[in-house]
């Protein structure tokens, strides 16, 4: 914690963002969601398509985030 808060002291450390929006622009079908009782639940990805998960990540990272959100 102690390396976070020295960050915080020398710039400004950029978050990731909206995990959400981000699988959505993805265009996953139901099947990937695991099924209509878990269409945007996003946690679920975890077990049916975690290369989604891994690719939202990876688009942050891109960009510069900093630190990434679980």
């Amino acid at each position: 914690m102690d390396n976070f808060l020295d960050l915080l002291k020398e710039r400004v450390v950029v978050f990731d963002g909206a995990m959400g929006s981000n699988l959505q622009s993805l265009d996953l079908t139901i099947d990937d969601w695991g099924g209509p009782n878990f269409e945007n639940c996003s946690e679920n990805l975890l077990y049916t398509r975690p290369d989604a998960i891994e690719k939202v990540h990876t688009s942050f990272l891109d960009v510069g985030c900093d630190v990434i959100e679980t």
